[in-house]
C-alpha cells in the first residue's frame, strides 16, 4: 500500500496530470501545465494536506487554502495598478513580510517608482496580471539608464519580486513577471572610516546641536535617525549608558533594544548641555521627524567637506553625469566605531549587540552584554578630541626562587610568622 500523500504524474498528451489514492478512492486530475517542473510543484500543493503528520497539521493546511480562497474572491483575482499598493499593505503578515518603518518607506518609494514608469511606459496596462516578463526587464533597464548602482537596483529586483510573488498567492497575478529577473553581484562601495584626527577635527570645528550630534555618531556608533532623535530617557549619565530600541528594528520591539556604553568625554558633554523638553538635539530631532531628514544630511555634508574631506567618489555625484558615490558621511562614524572597537580587541559577540545587527547567529541572542562589558568597550575607544591615550608604564617584574618561598613556609609558626614575613617581603622588593 501506498504512502499517503504520494502520488505520480502522467502525461496526457502534452499536459500533465495527476494520479492519486486517498481512503482507498483513485482521483485524477489535470495540472494544466505542459511543464514538468510547474506540475511537481502543482502536485505538491494538492497532496500537502495527504502529508501532513497529524489531523491538526492537515486542518491547518485546509484552513489556510480557505482562507486564501477568501481572499481571492475579496480581490476578484484582478488588482489595478492604482490599488495594488494597498491591497499588498492589506495582506496579512503570513502572506507579506512586516518590515519596520524605514524599510516600508522603501518599500512604497519603490512601488511608486515602478507604478509611475509603468503608466508612462505601458499605459494600457491596468491591473497587476497585465504585467509581463517583458515590462519587468524594460523597467529595469530603466533603472540602469538613470545611472542606479548595481546594489540599488538589486534592490528593486528583489522587491518587486517579492511583491508579486505574495499578490499571487491571493490570487491577483498568474505569473511572477520579476521571477527570472535576477540580481547581480554589485561591488560594494561600502563607507570609509574617519581617521582620529578627523574624527577630531569634524567634532572641534562644530557648534551647537551638529557638534553634539557628531560626537554622539563618534561614541555611540548610532544611526542617523536613532542620534538625531536621541531622548534623555534613554541616557543614564551616571551610569555612563545608553538603552534604546533602534528606529530601523522598532518593529521587533524589546527584543532588540541595544546597550551601549558612553565614553567619558561624551558624558561630560552631554553632562553640559541644557535639557530642553524629551530629546537631547530637540532642533535635529523635530527637523529630522519631521520629514527633512534631507536637510539634515546634506549639512552634515556641507561640514565634512568644510573640514577637507572627501566625501564622494571622484568623477561622480554634482557635475557629472554619475549618480553620487558617498565614501564619507555621518554613517562612516558606525563604520569607525565598529573598527576602533574591533581594534581594542572588543570581543565579537559583545560588538554585534552594541550595534544591533539583526543579522547574528541564532546563539547571539542569548547574550545580554554586561554594564561592565560595555563601559569596558567604550573605554577602551581612543580619545575622541584629546589625541591617542597614553599607556601606563608597566611595572618590571620581580623573579622570586620558588624553593626558597617553599622553605620559608614550611618552617612557618606561630613564634616565628613576623620574621618569615619580612624575609617574604624582601625577597618581593627584589
Amino acid at each position: 500500500m501506498k504512502k499517503a500523500g504520494t502520488g505520480h504524474l502522467y502525461l496526457r498528451g502534452k499536459t500533465y496530470w495527476l494520479e492519486y489514492v486517498v481512503d482507498g478512492k483513485r482521483f485524477r486530475q489535470t495540472l494544466g501545465t505542459t511543464k514538468k517542473a510547474e506540475a511537481r510543484s502543482k502536485a505538491d500543493e494538492i497532496l500537502a494536506p495527504y502529508r501532513a503528520a497529524g489531523e491538526a497539521d492537515r486542518l491547518a493546511i485546509i484552513a489556510s487554502r480557505i482562507k486564501t480562497a477568501k481572499t481571492k474572491a475579496t480581490t476578484g483575482g484582478a488588482v489595478a495598478i492604482a490599488d495594488a499598493w494597498r491591497t499588498f499593505e492589506a495582506l496579512d503578515t503570513e502572506t507579506r513580510p512586516d518590515p519596520g518603518p524605514a524599510t516600508l518607506k522603501q518599500y512604497i518609494g519603490q512601488w511608486n517608482a515602478f507604478a509611475s514608469w509603468l503608466q508612462e511606459d505601458a499605459p494600457a496596462i491596468k491591473t497587476l496580471a497585465g504585467v509581463r516578463e517583458a515590462h519587468a526587464k524594460r523597467f529595469i533597464e530603466h533603472l540602469k539608464g538613470r545611472g542606479y548602482a548595481v546594489g540599488r537596483v538589486n534592490q528593486y529586483k528583489i522587491f518587486l519580486r517579492m511583491f508579486f510573488r505574495c499578490m499571487g498567492i491571493v490570487g491577483a497575478v498568474a505569473e511572477n513577471p520579476f521571477q527570472n529577473v535576477k540580481t547581480q553581484k554589485a561591488i560594494q562601495n561600502s563607507r570609509q572610516t574617519f581617521t582620529a584626527e578627523e574624527m577630531r577635527r569634524i567634532i572641534e570645528s562644530a557648534d551647537g546641536e551638529l557638534k553634539t550630534l557628531f560626537f554622539v555618531g563618534a561614541g555611540t556608533g548610532l544611526r542617523l535617525a536613532d542620534a538625531c532623535s536621541l531622548m534623555w530617557g534613554s541616557t543614564d549619565l551616571v551610569r555612563r549608558l545608553i538603552e534604546l530600541i533602534p528606529n530601523k528594528t522598532a518593529h521587533l520591539g524589546e527584543k532588540a533594544k541595544i546597550k551601549i556604553g558612553i565614553p567619558r568625554e561624551l558624558a561630560e558633554h552631554l553632562s553640559a548641555l541644557p535639557r530642553r523638553g524629551p530629546y537631547v538635539m530637540p532642533g535635529l530631532a523635530a527637523e529630522y521627524t519631521g520629514g527633512k531628514s534631507a536637510d539634515v544630511s546634506n549639512r552634515i555634508q556641507a561640514h565634512l567637506k568644510a573640514c577637507g574631506i572627501q566625501t564622494v567618489k571622484p568623477g561622480t555625484g554634482k557635475g557629472t553625469e554619475k549618480r553620487a558615490i558617498v565614501l564619507k558621511g555621518f554613517h562612516s562614524f558606525r563604520h569607525t566605531y565598529v573598527s576602533m572597537n574591533a581594534d581594542a580587541g572588543t570581543p565579537q559577540a559583545t560588538m554585534t549587540k552594541l550595534v544591533g545587527h539583526g543579522n547574528a547567529q541564532m546563539t547571539m541572542r542569548y547574550l545580554h552584554p554586561t554594564d561592565r562589558m560595555v563601559l569596558q568597550a567604550a573605554d577602551a575607544l581612543p580619545a575622541l578630541l584629546e589625541g591617542p591615550k597614553v599607556e601606563k608604564p608597566v611595572e618590571a617584574e620581580i623573579m622570586v626562587p620558588a624553593a626558597e618561598v617553599r622553605a620559608l613556609v614550611e618552617k612557618l609558626t606561630a613564634k616565628n610568622a613576623a620574621q618569615v614575613r619580612a624575609q617574604l617581603l624582601k625577597m618581593l622588593e627584589g
